[in-house]
């Protein structure tokens, strides 16, 4: 069976004329006993020669196609969001943008499929109002950072199975959307503090979600951190105040937790619940949090 698996990995370079002679026919040799890996390699020769005699597609058959695809995506999501947008965040959206496309897209300006691609993310954007919507999207943004431009202005760059690069207004739709997937999805800690700062100057409902998801899962103590800042200025919330009782509790960073002490402190939050708080799951660092609550209720 590991043979099997060690030459399997072997048949799209063999097929591509990238294998060293001694590896050809080792290969070859193995599939001439191996009934499996020759039926394998049928396939892959079978799907090769399918590829070479396909005709390349002109752009407006390109076009046509993404319109297509990118329509489905709409009628299938207005119908069964759900399921749909897992459905085409991993068959359908792959299919229209790497298939189709098959070629960077560099943004506004160029026209045809790059521009209508851009105002389908437009368009999803505006319409997703929560952070389920986000979760839920045929869109998932990745590889994303942030670059401050003059005149309240924002550059993006971003893949979405392919890369993209756009300017856009800091009040942009796409830039709050981006803004929540970024929180959401793998990303450098650099940029996703980059996105904390962005997201501090305007928290709609779908991004303020976001941070707080952030401030719960994110594995970086800084970002984390970062959550907390944006969020101290929001707690008149109850969401809000629910989640920074809970990292005062739970979360493995006594900074963090001393941050959520100062921030609830700052907000006139009832001591007796900190105390209850901290005192709910004993372990390193109450101590230092039950020392620094005493001062803060010594304070005039």
């Amino acid at each position: 069976m590991s043979d099997c698996s060690r030459f399997e990995s072997m048949l799209e370079s063999y097929l591509a004329s990238d294998l060293d002679p001694r590896a050809v026919s080792e290969l070859l040799a193995h599939t001439a006993g191996c009934e499996g890996c020759r039926r394998l390699l049928a396939i892959h020769r079978d799907l090769a020669e399918a590829g070479a005699a396909a005709p390349e597609p002109d752009e407006a058959d390109l076009e046509l196609r993404q319109e297509r695809v990118l329509a489905e995506i709409r009628r299938r999501r207005a119908r069964r969001p759900l399921r749909v947008a897992a459905l085409a965040a991993g068959i359908i959206l792959p299919f229209a943008v790497g298939l189709i496309l098959g070629r960077a897209l560099p943004g506004r300006g160029d026209g045809g499929a790059s521009s209508r691609l851009m105002d389908a993310l437009q368009a999803e954007a505006a319409s997703n109002r929560g952070l389920t919507d986000v979760e839920d999207s045929p869109f998932t943004y990745s590889n994303v950072s942030y670059r401050r431009l003059a005149d309240d202005r924002v550059a993006l760059d971003f893949d979405v199975t392919t890369h993209l690069t756009t300017v856009e207004s800091t009040r942009s739709s796409l830039v709050r959307e981006v803004l929540a997937q970024s929180l959401l999805n793998p990303s450098s800690v650099g940029e996703r503090l980059k996105a904390m700062s962005f997201a501090a100057s305007g928290l709609e409902p779908k991004v303020e979600r976001a941070v707080l998801f952030a401030l719960r899962r994110d594995e970086s103590v800084a970002v984390r951190l970062a959550a907390l800042t944006v969020l101290v200025g929001r707690l008149d919330d109850e969401e809000v105040r629910s989640a920074l009782m809970a990292v005062l509790r739970d979360d493995p960073s006594v900074q963090v937790r001393l941050a959520a002490l100062e921030s609830l402190a700052s907000h006139r939050v009832d001591h007796r619940q900190v105390r209850d708080a901290i005192r709910e799951r004993p372990g390193s660092g109450n101590e230092a949090l039950m020392v620094r609550l005493a001062e803060i209720e010594r304070q005039p």
